[in-house]
């Protein structure tokens, strides 16, 4: 028995055995769960080595041990491709309020600059487009307005478009400096009575003071009225408003000028990603970044009209859009006015600073190869040049069977060329040594690239479609029509705008101010008036915008009319006998039976019981259709297309030609006459008949006048009182009376 015991127990040995003489392997994917080798003393995860393997699968990961510290672990994204994960940009006190920026090639920390300072999250715009931005806080309805002397932007009052003054029984008129505000002596009187409607009254004499800028206004007799002065260029003209205030810094008429545009001003940018957020007075990123404030200064975000400037308001303390009228404006642009678009000429290569980039070259053709910045000549008026390595002393010289230009020798003296380009010995290529112009043919349009940015198509038939990166629309114009930006449809669209000159009241949007029955109880008056295509009435010099559509309601039980007019001051008025209500954009007159004098009729519309009568509409703005313009007595009329003239017949109403001046005559005696002193009156002509206006003269004095030459009348006065007599110093005037 123990025998059998003994067999048994040395059986399972050698089982055991045989079992554990090789290694255990074990899968981890599917032989574990929840490992932790926190307790390990050490572990490895990865494959380690002084070089990547050729050779990886997707999410395999490599140590690599020759690498700089924190450069050393590799990813394989592609397969057999080796990324290296992390990098070894540090952080320390040095790159305080810097941002990571890319180079193209590595990762860096930069300064933020430019137009901008401060840390990201505490943005202070400095400048605007370079220029510096004052510091200095503005007060209530200052605008931004550029100081040269300083080179910078700061608050400034915004100046009024005229000043009036009025007065009563004055021979004496003084506006000082600091009432018209305007800042300059570049000034325009003009003075009216008090009569309806005023009428212009001539000043004896207007003095302006260079430093104060006081007006000084004097008359021939006491006045009542008012004067009105007009800064230069500043003259209130409502229409689209917004006018250009300087060109490249400039003002007045603005010509292109070198170094306006540079090439190195069209760049790529840095990717949004690796930019901060904005703080400070932007907001957003900053590759999308909003202007929420100036110098730490708020500016509203409320949408602006058409043409208007930030303004200061101190009740928001905030920059808020408002409509001013400044000087300065650009009277013209490259000498043009009016509605400019670009003509060959405006600007010329030696005014656009900077070097065309290589890349922004076609390659080269023809006789050259390779790149027009780096060409190789290879034909000689398309003959070929042999690339031969030429010797000492040798020329290019035909070679009929190979039909090249090769490297020669030439011997003896008679036409061997001594120098090239003006020098000798080894010549090698410089600059300057050929020019374009003696490069003959043109460029093929298929060695240009494709036109871009505001141009669509090829270079050489290229199309615009934006200007400034802003679309412009392809709907085809109207004759007389301009390009007017429309807000809505975000874009430059064709549409009608006003002229400068006299003639139709209404200068622009005629079909647009209309009254409308869009209800039975409200009229729509100016539904077409917008800010970009504002209703503009014209009062003789002066213009108004209507920006914007008003509502009249009626109410009550009554009946009578509502007389739709603009008054003299540009407002949308409604005159009336019932009971109306104005909305915003109109102002109700009650107690109005007619139209009031010096107004421009617009509508008449009849209510019936507090409502508007269906068919109770009648447009006035066509009164004078049916007015015959006829010239009376003395008054020709001559007619133009689009235009009728009145003038004066001198035929029958006479011109009268007058001037006098103070003259000293010396003591004359007894039976004689003193020389002959004159005075000019501007055209008068010999044989005129002469009115003359004698001084008091002392008694025996007898004088004549008359016309001895081309603007001259002739003045000499003799003594027959017997004795000797002085003339006093005293005026003299003449007047000419011409019927012809």
């Amino acid at each position: 028995m123990n025998k059998c015991r003994l067999a048994t127990g040395f059986g399972l040995w050698t089982v055991l055995i045989a079992t554990g003489e090789g290694q255990t392997l074990v899968d981890l994917r599917t032989q574990s769960k929840s490992v932790d080798f926190s307790g390990a003393i050490s572990t490895k995860p990865m494959q380690t080595g002084s070089s990547l393997p050729s050779t990886c699968a997707i999410g395999q990961f490599f140590f690599l041990t020759t690498a700089p510290a924190g450069s050393n672990v590799y990813a394989c994204n592609l397969t057999n491709t080796w990324t290296v994960e992390g990098n070894s940009l540090s952080v320390n006190a040095g790159t305080a309020n810097e941002v990571l920026s890319s180079n193209g090639s590595t990762i860096e920390w930069l300064t933020l600059g430019g137009d901008i300072s401060g840390a990201p999250e505490g943005l202070t715009v400095t400048r605007l487009q370079g220029r510096s931005l004052s510091s200095t806080a503005p007060s209530t309805a200052q605008v931004l307005q550029w100081n040269a002397a300083a080179s910078q932007w700061q608050p400034a009052p915004a100046q009024a478009g005229n000043s009036a003054y009025a007065f009563t029984t004055q021979v004496s008129v003084t506006i000082p400096g600091t009432v018209h505000q305007f800042g300059t002596a570049n000034l325009v009187v003009d003075c009216y009575d008090n009569s309806t409607p005023p009428q212009l009254v001539e000043p004896d004499k207007v003095q302006i003071s260079p430093t104060t800028y006081n007006v000084t206004i004097n008359f021939s007799t006491a006045q009542t009225g008012y004067c009105v002065v007009n800064g230069a260029g500043t003259a209130s003209v409502a229409g689209t408003g917004g006018a250009v205030t300087s060109v490249f810094g400039r003002s007045g008429a603005v010509l292109s000028q070198t170094g306006d545009y540079s090439f190195g001003q069209i760049s790529g940018s840095v990717g949004s990603s690796q930019l901060p957020g904005a703080g400070g007075d932007v907001s957003g990123t900053l590759t999308a970044a909003t202007v929420t404030g100036l110098q730490t200064r708020a500016v509203a975000n409320t949408a602006p009209a058409n043409g208007q400037a930030l303004v200061w308001n101190s009740g928001a303390s905030a920059w808020q859009p408002g409509t001013v009228s400044g000087s300065g404006t650009v009277s013209s642009v490259f000498g043009r006015t009016g509605a400019i678009i670009a003509q060959t000429g405006d600007y010329s290569f030696g005014e656009i600073s900077g070097t065309i980039g290589s890349s922004q070259f076609p390659a080269a053709g023809g006789d050259l190869s390779g790149n027009l910045t780096a060409a190789t000549v290879v034909g000689i008026q398309n003959r070929t040049v042999s690339n031969t390595a030429p010797a000492n002393g040798q020329t290019l010289v035909w070679n009929s069977g190979a039909s090249a230009w090769q490297p020669g020798t030439i011997s003896g003296g008679g036409g061997a060329v001594n120098s090239v380009f003006g020098r000798t010995g080894t010549v090698t290529a410089q600059t300057g040594d050929y020019g374009f112009g003696q490069i003959s043919g043109t460029v093929a349009s298929g060695q240009l690239p494709g036109a871009g940015g505001d141009l669509g198509g090829t270079l050489t038939a290229a199309t615009v479609k934006a200007i400034q990166g802003q679309p412009v629309s392809t709907t085809f114009p109207s004759n007389g029509q301009a390009l007017v930006w429309n807000s809505s449809a975000g874009a430059w669209q064709a549409s009608n705008v006003s002229g400068s000159g006299g003639g139709a009241t209404l200068a622009y949007q005629l079909q647009d101010l209309v009254a409308v029955r869009t209800s039975s109880t409200v009229l729509t008056i100016g539904g077409g008036c917008g800010p970009t295509s504002p209703c503009n009435v014209r009062f003789g010099y002066e213009v108004y915008s209507i920006t914007n559509s008003a509502t009249a309601t009626v109410s009550g039980t009554g009946i009578g009319t509502a007389y739709i007019y603009i008054g003299n001051s540009g407002t949308l008025m409604v005159g009336n006998n019932l009971s109306v209500t104005c909305s915003v954009g109109c102002t109700q007159q009650a107690g109005i039976t007619s139209f009031p004098p010096n107004v421009l009729p617009i509508y008449i519309w009849t209510a019936t019981n507090g409502t508007w009568d269906t068919t109770g509409g009648h447009d006035e703005r066509a009164f004078l259709s049916t007015k015959t313009l006829a010239g009376g007595s003395g008054i020709i009329v001559t007619e133009a297309p689009g235009q009728s003239t009145l003038a004066v017949d001198n035929g029958v109403i006479p011109t009268y030609l007058m001037n006098s001046a103070t003259l000293n005559f010396p003591s004359i005696a007894t039976g004689t006459c003193a020389a002959v002193q004159t005075l000019t009156v501007t055209g008068a002509n010999p044989g005129d008949a002469v009115a003359p206006g004698w001084p008091a003269l002392p008694s025996g004095l007898l004088g004549i006048m008359l016309v001895s030459a081309a603007n001259t009348v002739s003045i000499q006065l003799c003594n027959v009182s017997g004795l000797g007599v002085t003339p006093p110093s005293a005026t003299y005037r003449a007047t000419i009376v011409r019927n012809y």
